[in-house]
């Protein structure tokens, strides 16, 4: 399955036996963020019963996820969140149910069924896209090549993210990593050889 990524945030609510489940997804690239993401759910939420969650995130392009209970019964929150995820293919996602106790206990198997299902429909309501790989260069070269350049960038599925350009081509672009060596062999062609390419990463 390839690889997907969130159009946008969202989030949605369901009740089981005076319980209340509220499912919420954020776009999140680093585990640093998503710590942040979640310490503020905990502060708008600050006498809820539970905050379970979890997080699948691109490092090094490896797939780094957890997830975590949150003193639900073992297994029976942060796995089928996670779950979910991962048969949804998204990637670069945090996620967090937070449940306000009704007062009945729901027992582990119901739990399960309930948090996979509102991370479902979560999903399903923020909508996906195809995730790219994306890589940011620095290039230079003769002002003369800037056309054949940003046409070239343009081509290859990339974006120019700053112009910088004055008495000589400078840019910064996104590039998908599958492109690299078609924008290495477009600089070298465009510029004659005089091109630099440096990466950002």
């Amino acid at each position: 399955m390839r690889h997907r990524s969130l159009l946008s945030g969202q989030s949605i609510e369901l009740k089981e036996k005076r319980s209340k489940f509220i499912g919420i997804s954020r776009p999140i690239d680093t585990e640093e963020g998503f710590k942040i993401w979640l310490s503020n759910i905990r502060k708008e939420h600050p006498s809820v019963s539970h905050i379970c969650w979890a997080y699948r995130i691109i490092v090094d392009q490896s797939i780094v996820e957890n997830s975590s209970d949150a003193g639900e019964p073992s297994g029976s929150a942060g796995v089928p969140i996670l779950n979910s995820l991962k048969r949804s293919g998204i990637i670069n996602i945090g996620f967090a149910v937070v449940r306000y106790f009704g007062g009945t206990r729901l027992g582990k198997g119901r739990l399960m069924d309930i948090y996979g299902k509102v991370t479902e429909k979560v999903i399903k309501s923020a909508g996906l896209k195809p995730w790219i790989d994306w890589c940011q260069y620095r290039i230079t070269g003769p002002l003369g090549s800037y056309g054949d350049i940003s046409i070239g960038i343009n081509k290859l599925g990339g974006k120019i993210i700053l112009d910088n350009s004055n008495d000589q081509l400078s840019f910064q672009a996104r590039i998908p990593r599958n492109k690299i060596n078609n924008l290495i062999i477009l600089i070298r062609n465009a510029t004659q050889g005089q091109g630099e390419l440096i990466l950002e990463e």
